[in-house]
């Protein structure tokens, strides 16, 4: 593929720092932005906002609710685009019901608060929906646990129960992902380590230490093809692994260095665009052709302007019209035209 062209639509400041970012799947113009504040007495908060994107614009609509903890992962659910998921400082989830009354408007509703952790000192840095199972999530925390929780959203509230836990990493644990057929749970750490375990055999089927050269903090189960995934590293380093060897490790077949670390990887929205949109911190963002391998051909665009510090979200919207991203220090927010 050539090299794409993205135009700067909008920027927008935020009133704290932003570190997630995700469009409402059921209406393209309603940005949901998750903040995280770390004071100098060591307490955290964060805030919901939400900020509307009609006509390329990027204009502030609502903050939905104050928290006393940070937000740090934001993810809507796969089987019902109404149902957002929220990870915060506090070892706490939290679920949220999003309804647009008309085209032009927003309601979002608090339906369950809930510790999956044991300790409030506790964070909870990433969540993660089963791409099969609608009533299962998986978070991960800084103790390096991975916990595996059951929720309900029947009506207008919501229950969540922890299944399973499992001690991963012994450092963060920045982030997991259930495999496309949703068997097996991939976490990866601070500590450098990509971890792989069984949901059926209960058991951990490996662990690699040896391919990243820093902490592992994205993995993307590819599209299309269950025996390969991707991850992403402090190390700047974006890999690609072959799973087809079941039970022994994965085996890392590309790489490719994108300058900066690699925090998030998310698959463009339409299955017939083999394109991926990769956050690199201080490096800003990349778009990346999934087409044919992975090479320095595989960057179509790259997403610098407007960003001077740490590009920690990045999302596309549901249409796939525009790109959104968001950087921590300056508290910037930008949206991108793509056709």
């Amino acid at each position: 593929m050539e090299h794409i062209s993205l135009s700067h639509s909008a920027s927008a400041l935020t009133e704290l720092p932003p570190c997630v970012l995700a469009f409402y799947p059921l209406n393209n113009r309603f940005l949901v932005v998750g903040t995280y504040k770390l004071e100098e007495d060591g307490s955290r908060h964060g805030a919901l906002d939400i900020y509307d994107c009609a006509d390329g614009k990027l204009n502030f609509y609502n903050t939905i609710a104050s928290t006393d903890s940070s937000i740090l992962d934001l993810k809507f659910s796969p089987h019902d685009s109404s149902i957002l998921a929220s990870a915060h400082s506090t070892g706490k989830i939290s679920l949220w019901r999003l309804s647009s009354g008309t085209e032009n408007d927003i309601d979002v509703e608090l339906i369950s608060a809930y510790n999956v952790a044991d300790s409030s000192d506790i964070l909870v840095l990433s969540i993660c929906f089963s791409p099969l199972d609608p009533t299962l999530v998986a978070v991960t925390l800084s103790s390096g646990e991975w916990r595996l929780c059951s929720i309900s959203t029947e009506l207008s509230r919501a229950t969540v129960t922890i299944q399973s836990s499992f001690l991963a990493h012994s450092l963060e644990a920045w982030t997991s992902a259930f495999s496309s057929n949703g068997s097996l749970i991939f976490s990866g750490g601070d500590d450098s380590v990509l971890s792989a375990y069984d949901l059926r055999a209960g058991i951990q089927v490996w662990q690699d230490r040896r391919s990243h050269a820093a902490g592992v903090t994205s993995i993307l189960p590819f599209r299309g093809n269950e025996n390969q995934i991707w991850t992403g590293s402090y190390d700047e380093k974006l890999r690609v692994w072959d799973l087809r060897k079941p039970y022994s490790k994965g085996t890392v077949v590309n790489e490719l260095t994108l300058g900066g670390g690699v925090w998030r990887l998310t698959h463009h929205p339409r299955v017939d665009e083999n394109l991926i949109l990769s956050c690199c911190m201080h490096g800003g963002a990349r778009v990346i052709s999934s087409s044919n391998g992975i090479s320095e051909k595989s960057v179509l665009a790259s997403i610098t302007e407007g960003h001077e510090s740490m590009v920690y979200g990045g999302d596309w919207s549901g249409d796939g019209a525009y790109i959104a991203t968001c950087s921590f220090y300056d508290r910037k927010l930008n949206l991108w035209s793509y056709r």
